[in-house]
C-alpha cells in the first residue's frame, strides 16, 4: 500500500540522518496514487531530527606518587670490636744463680674478657725447691676381708688396719685407719656369735676391730656386717705421693698425701687424706 512505503521511506531517511547521511529528496505523492481527494496544499516535508553527539569516554589512570628520600639525621656510631684476648696468666722461670735449682717466677696477669692488667706480687722461689719429695713404694705383707657395707686392709710394715665402708657413691669408701691391737693370747673370735649363712665372723686383728674397737674408734661391725669371705693374705705394694710446701726457710712442711694400694685381685684403690675418702680407681 502506498501509506506503508511512505512510512518507510520516512523511517530510512530519519535513520539516515542520526548517522549523518544527506536525508534523500522525498518523491511528491498524490493525492490520487493514496486514493485521498486532491487538495490544493502540497504535503509538507518532515523535518529532520537533531542527533547530540555522545563525548568520548575519559580513562582514569592511577598514578602512584614519588615518596621523597629518607634522610638519617642521626646514624648509629661504629661499633668498636673487642681486642684480642691475652692469656690470663704468663709465669716466665729467672735463674737466680746461675744453676737449675735456683728459680723465682714473674708473673702477668690480665683479664682476658676486659683486657685490663692487675697488679701481682711476686714471690721468690727458694732454691730448696730441688728436693721436692718423690713418691716412695712400699712393698708389704698384707691380708684383706670383704664385709657386707665394706672391706678391711691389714697392712704388716705399717701394723695398721685399714677400715673402707662403702658410701653412697659408687666405688667410694669412707676409709679409717684403726692400729693393729690384737696379738697372741687374745681370743681370735668370739664364740657366742653365729654368723647366718654365707656370712663369717672375722678373726684375729680384724676381728678385734670389728667386734670391740681399737684406738680411739668403737666396734666396726655395726658400720662394716658380717664378712663375705674368709681373710686372704698377699703381698701388696703401698704408693705414697706427698703433699705438702716448703716454708721461707726451705723446711718441708707435710700435709696428708695420697696412698696407692693394689689388692690381691689386681684392684686399685686411691685413699686421700689421713682418715678421709678412698676411691676404687680400676674395679
Amino acid at each position: 500500500m502506498a501509506w506503508r512505503r511512505a512510512f518507510i521511506f520516512w523511517l530510512a531517511s530519519v535513520l539516515l540522518i542520526a548517522c549523518g547521511a544527506p536525508a534523500p529528496t522525498p518523491t511528491a505523492i498524490s493525492p490520487t496514487t493514496l486514493g485521498v481527494p486532491a487538495t490544493t496544499q502540497p504535503a509538507a516535508a518532515p523535518t529532520p531530527r537533531s542527533v547530540r553527539s555522545m563525548p568520548p569516554p575519559t580513562i582514569a589512570v592511577a598514578v602512584v606518587p614519588t615518596l621523597p628520600p629518607i634522610i638519617v639525621t642521626n646514624p648509629l656510631p661504629s661499633v668498636t670490636p673487642w681486642p684480642t684476648p691475652t692469656p690470663d696468666f704468663t709465669l716466665t722461670a729467672i735463674a737466680l744463680d746461675g744453676t737449675a735449682t735456683g728459680m723465682a717466677w714473674s708473673a702477668t696477669a690480665t683479664i682476658a674478657s676486659f683486657n685490663t692488667p692487675i697488679a701481682v706480687t711476686v714471690v721468690a722461689v727458694p732454691t730448696c725447691m730441688a728436693t721436692w719429695p718423690t713418691p716412695t713404694i712400699e712393698t708389704t705383707s698384707a691380708a684383706i676381708q670383704h664385709f657386707e657395707s665394706g672391706l678391711m686392709f691389714w697392712l704388716q710394715s705399717r701394723n695398721e688396719i685399714w677400715v673402707l665402708i662403702a658410701s653412697p657413691t659408687p666405688n667410694q669408701f669412707y676409709w679409717r685407719t684403726l692400729p693393729n691391737q690384737w696379738s697372741e693370747g687374745i681370743a681370735e673370735s668370739d664364740p657366742n656369735l653365729t654368723p647366718p649363712p654365707g656370712r663369717y665372723q672375722p678373726v684375729r686383728g680384724f676381728g678385734y676391730a670389728w667386734r670391740v674397737g681399737s684406738g680411739s674408734m668403737e666396734t666396726q661391725r655395726p658400720d662394716l656386717g658380717w664378712a663375705t669371705d674368709e681373710e686372704a693374705g698377699f703381698a701388696a705394694s703401698l704408693i705414697y705421693y706427698p703433699q705438702g710446701y716448703f716454708s721461707p726457710d726451705c723446711a718441708w712442711m707435710p700435709k696428708s698425701g695420697i696412698y696407692e694400694l693394689r689388692d690381691n685381685r689386681g684392684k686399685v684403690y686411691q685413699f686421700v687424706g689421713e682418715g678421709g675418702v678412698a676411691n676404687l680407681v680400676t674395679p
